[in-house]
């Protein structure tokens, strides 16, 4: 019998240096614990307001391809922006992928920090580009990055792509105004595209997006899935310049996001009031948990995210073990500028306070010892 081989397949897939998990590998979590692991919004308070006002809003969708003009017209308004400024998709995930299909060929350069979101290096070896990271440095008050030597990259390597989430993750770290200027115009010198992600808006209200339409190099990206709670959904969306925005268009699918999702999107919509009231207990919420740690002679980061860091220290091994059946978080990031660090979602004070008992009982043994002094 004939032996049959696979077709011919682009090359940058043949390399192996486009790993992706394994699809088939159950990653579901244990309901029992508090999920504070992936920046996921769980205010419960607003789960349920949101669960409730979409719950009906989408049905009558379940049979039909997306119309999505209607969408595009609502968030365009409610961003104070033109329709012809946006572009969906699914997550901003889906959206910084149009931005290296429309604006990255095979031997193109990609600058962007290091760590950070894990699929701008993930597309740039899809595509055949060169990664340009620009590594964020350690000090006492936390990972920064070195504007100079990000602008210097991008001069000596001449990207057709920039990516720079503003703020960062897992860093949180948020790049000044005037110096995220320095950046964009950096690109714009250079003819590249510069892609400012702000997953994490409104968690940080700075935003570049009444700048679109003075640099017509910049996207800036936004997702559904943080602080609006609708990670589930898959939704986000790229605004930028009209012209560079129709240049987007041309890579998106038939249909950007499903219909059920358009649905749900624009029923969330009205409900901002509700979501930001929600970030307003989250953000008090992080400011409690931090200021408990840092009672208990803990070293916290100042971050813009819906997430903080926090340095155990020598206790590290009694803290994890404590909170081993309570909660989901990232205990560290070996062999970066955050090495040493753990970092928790942000969540509301209630929440955050059973974490912060579990701690202080854990430590009682330690109190106790100073107190005997042994």
């Amino acid at each position: 019998m004939k032996t049959l081989k696979l077709p011919k397949v682009r090359n940058e897939l043949l390399q192996n240096k486009v790993m992706r998990p394994d699809w088939t590998q159950d990653t579901s979590k244990n309901k029992a614990l508090l999920w504070l692991d992936k920046n996921e919004n769980v205010d419960q308070e607003y789960l349920s307001f949101i669960k409730q006002a979409t719950s009906e809003h989408w049905q009558s969708e379940l049979n039909v391809y997306p119309n999505c003009s209607a969408l595009y017209k609502k968030l365009a308004h409610h961003l104070n922006i033109s329709p012809r400024n946006l572009l969906l998709g699914a997550g901003s995930d889906g959206v910084i992928r149009y931005a290296f299909e429309t604006f990255v060929s095979s031997g193109d350069k990609v600058v962007y920090p290091h760590p950070t979101f894990a699929m701008y290096s993930v597309y740039s070896d899809m595509f055949g580009a060169n990664s340009c990271k620009v590594h964020y440095q350690a000090s006492p008050s936390g990972p920064y990055l070195d504007i100079d030597l990000f602008i210097k990259t991008i001069k000596d390597n001449q990207p057709t792509l920039v990516c720079l989430p503003n703020p960062d993750s897992p860093t949180g770290t948020l790049i000044p105004h005037e110096q995220l200027l320095l950046i964009i115009e950096a690109a714009a010198d250079v003819n590249a595209a510069i892609l400012i992600d702000e997953a994490y808006y409104p968690y940080s209200d700075y935003t570049v997006l009444p700048l679109i339409d003075q640099y017509p190099n910049l996207i800036v990206t936004r997702t559904f899935s943080k602080a609006w709670g609708l990670a589930g959904a898959r939704v986000g969306f790229a605004a930028g310049n009209e012209a560079l925005i129709n240049l987007m268009h041309k890579v998106r699918p038939m249909y950007e996001i499903g219909a059920v999702s358009a649905a749900i999107i624009d029923k969330a919509l009205d409900c901002t009031n509700e979501m930001m009231l929600s970030v307003k207990r989250i953000n008090e919420g992080k400011a409690y948990f931090i200021l408990e740690m840092k009672k208990l002679g803990f070293h916290t980061l100042e971050t813009a995210g819906n997430f903080q860091h926090v340095a155990f220290g020598d206790k590290s091994t009694i803290i994890h073990a404590a909170l081993k059946n309570i909660v989901l978080y990232r205990q560290d990031f070996p062999g970066t500028a955050l090495e040493g660090y753990s970092r928790f979602t942000a969540t509301t004070q209630c929440e955050f306070k059973k974490i912060v008992d579990h701690i202080n009982m854990a430590l009682q043994p330690c109190f106790q010892a100073i107190e005997q002094g042994e």
